[in-house]
C-alpha cells in the first residue's frame, strides 16, 4: 500500500478482478494493457498498482518508476479526463516527479494533449501497437489474403486430423499444459529471449492457479494423447477477446494456424474483434502478425512530461 501521495494505490491481487474490470472494460477500448488479467499476472514486469477514486481507475507501473518520473497508464473513466489527468499530475509532483503515460491509446492521448498543451512530449511506439482482427474472419480465415491460411489447416487435418482432438480448456488440463510449456521452453529456448520466455513461464503458471477467477478460456490440441499445443485468453469486454498466450511444438507443421483458429471457433465467438497484443518489435513476430491482415492496428503512444 502507498499512502505517500495525492492517490493511494495498491499492489493488483487477484480479489480485485471485480473492482477492476468495470472500468477497464467501458473504456479501455479493447487494449490488452487495459485489463485486470494483466494487471495482475504481469505483476513481475510492471507490478501495476490501482486506485479507485471519484469513480475513475488510476493504475501506477510501480516498477517502471526511476528517480525522474512515476508511471502510468491512462486514468479510465466516464467523466472529466481532464480532472482525471490533472490528478495524476498532482500525484507525481506529490513525490518531487514528472508523469510519463504508457500505452495510450490515440483517444486518450488527443484528450492529454488537448487538455495540457505544450505540457507533454507525446510520440508513438509502434512496437506497442495492438493487433485488433475480426473474430469471424481469424475463425474461418475468410477471404483471398487468408487462402494460404485455410490452405495449412487442411494439410494439417489431413495431416494429423484422425490423430487429433481439440477441447476447451479445464482444470484437469492443467498439469500437462504446464510440462508442456516446460518442455517447449527447453526445446526452443535457445532461439528466442530466454529470460523474457521464463518470465512468460511465470506468467502462465500463475494463471493456471486461478484460470476460471481471471475468467480465462481456451484449447489444448493433442496429438495421440499428448499435449502439443495450447493457446487461452480472456474478454476484454463485450465486443473484444484478448489471445494472451498461444505455444505450438514447431515439429508439427502449420499447428501454430490450427490453434489460432481453433482458439477463437471455440473461445472467441460472441465477441466481434480479437486482440492478437503487441509484437514488441519483434520483426518475425510483426510480421507473422502483419499476414493474418488485422481489421486495425491500435496504435499506442508514451507522453513524457516537459
Amino acid at each position: 500500500m502507498n499512502n505517500g501521495g495525492i492517490l493511494n494505490f495498491k499492489q493488483v491481487e487477484i480479489e480485485d478482478y471485480s473492482r477492476i474490470y468495470p472500468y477497464t472494460s467501458a473504456y479501455g477500448e479493447g487494449s490488452c494493457q487495459h485489463s485486470p488479467v494483466s494487471m495482475y499476472s504481469l505483476s513481475e514486469k510492471y507490478m501495476d498498482e490501482v486506485c479507485i477514486r471519484d469513480d475513475v481507475l488510476y493504475t501506477l507501473r510501480s516498477a517502471l518508476c526511476d528517480d525522474v518520473y512515476r508511471v502510468y497508464l491512462s486514468p479510465l473513466t466516464g467523466g472529466s479526463m481532464r480532472e482525471a489527468f490533472a490528478k495524476v499530475l498532482q500525484d507525481a509532483a506529490s513525490y518531487g516527479k514528472k508523469v510519463q503515460f504508457l500505452s495510450l491509446t490515440k483517444k486518450a492521448s488527443d484528450i492529454l494533449s488537448k487538455e495540457f498543451p505544450e505540457e507533454f512530449d507525446i510520440t508513438e511506439d509502434r512496437n506497442l501497437a495492438e493487433y485488433i482482427y475480426r473474430t469471424e474472419v481469424m475463425a474461418g480465415f475468410l477471404g483471398h489474403s487468408l487462402t494460404k491460411r485455410r490452405q495449412q489447416v487442411r494439410r494439417f487435418m489431413r495431416d494429423f486430423g484422425e490423430r487429433t482432438s481439440i477441447t476447451k480448456i479445464t482444470e484437469e488440463d492443467a498439469e500437462s499444459i504446464l510440462r508442456f510449456e516446460h518442455y517447449w521452453i527447453e526445446k526452443y529456448g535457445e532461439s528466442h529471449d530466454v529470460e523474457a520466455l521464463k518470465r512468460e513461464e511465470r506468467m502462465i503458471i500463475k494463471q493456471f492457479a486461478h484460470f476460471d477467477e481471471l475468467r480465462l478460456s481456451g484449447i489444448v490440441l493433442r496429438i495421440d494423447e499428448k499435449v502439443y499445443g495450447f493457446g487461452y485468453g480472456t474478454k476484454l469486454n463485450d465486443e473484444y477477446y484478448d489471445a494472451i498466450v498461444e505455444k505450438g511444438d514447431y515439429s508439427i507443421p502449420n499447428i501454430y494456424k490450427v490453434l489460432r483458429r481453433e482458439s477463437v471457433r471455440l473461445c472467441a465467438m460472441d465477441s466481434r474483434y480479437v486482440n492478437m497484443e503487441e509484437d514488441v518489435g519483434i520483426e518475425g513476430l510483426r510480421n507473422i502478425k502483419l499476414s493474418y491482415h488485422p481489421e486495425y492496428l491500435l496504435h499506442k503512444y508514451i507522453a513524457k512530461q516537459k
